[in-house]
């Protein structure tokens, strides 16, 4: 198995009912809520038709208004235990996800139900961005998307939902990846890694010129060009 270094980092989503009310995953709950609503509606009408027939001395129909009534409130029964069952699963599947930031590349795994696992090489990730609604905001939460070099489309970026303090975990994910990336990459003077003790103590050298890389030598050769 090959060495993805030290943890420096691990992510997993966090559950809001408001705000899964309003995203993509928590749609299944949403058109339960919804159908929750429907059926009590429902209900309340069918109680103020049968006091409307009752008050107008319409005893005949009791019998028909007492079953469907049942039918009813078993209706809102059911929708309501589907509600409750689908809030349980998606707290259940967000405990199950877990996006873990180590030195050389990121992993994202899902253990709920059926198992997914993900590496992401840092050389492979393309951009990092944030994408936050006006309620995302109110809520403090938002979407992380990491997008990569994959040739396949449905690959090409992984999504992190329901990330509350967003603007932390960003920042922290991209100092992480730009880390990487330089740690990664080829020294000019040779393999001097090894001389410092600790992760930091290495991009610490790199970003006071101690150590030179690829990409600061070709930032050189940039200005030098200019």
């Amino acid at each position: 198995m090959e060495d993805k270094g030290e943890v420096l980092y691990e992510l997993s989503p966090k559950f809001d009912f408001f705000y899964e009310l309003t995203m993509p995953t928590g749609k299944k709950m949403k058109s339960s809520f919804i159908a929750v609503i429907v059926a009590l509606v429902i209900n309340v009408i069918i109680e103020i038709a049968r006091s409307m027939a009752q008050d107008a001395g319409n005893y005949a129909t009791m019998p028909m208004f007492k079953i469907i009534t049942v039918i009813g409130l078993i209706f809102l029964a059911f929708f309501v235990l589907l509600f409750i069952a689908r809030i349980v699963m998606q707290v259940l599947e967000y405990k199950g996800i877990k996006y873990t930031f180590y030195e050389k590349c990121m992993v994202y795994e899902n253990n709920f139900l059926n198992q997914t696992k993900k590496t992401i090489e840092y050389s492979n990730i393309r951009e990092i961005e944030i994408r936050r609604t006006l309620l995302d905001r109110m809520l403090n939460y938002g979407v992380i998307i990491i997008y990569t070099n994959a040739e396949k489309a449905y690959g090409s970026a992984t999504v992190i939902y329901a990330v509350k303090d967003i603007e932390k975990h960003y920042n922290n994910i991209e100092s992480i990846v730009h880390n990487g990336n330089i740690m990664n990459n080829p020294i000019k003077t040779g393999d001097v890694s090894k001389d410092y003790e600790t992760h930091d103590q290495f991009v610490d050298a790199i970003n006071t010129g101690k150590v030179q890389t690829n990409i600061s030598q070709k930032n050189e050769e940039n200005e030098e060009i200019k």
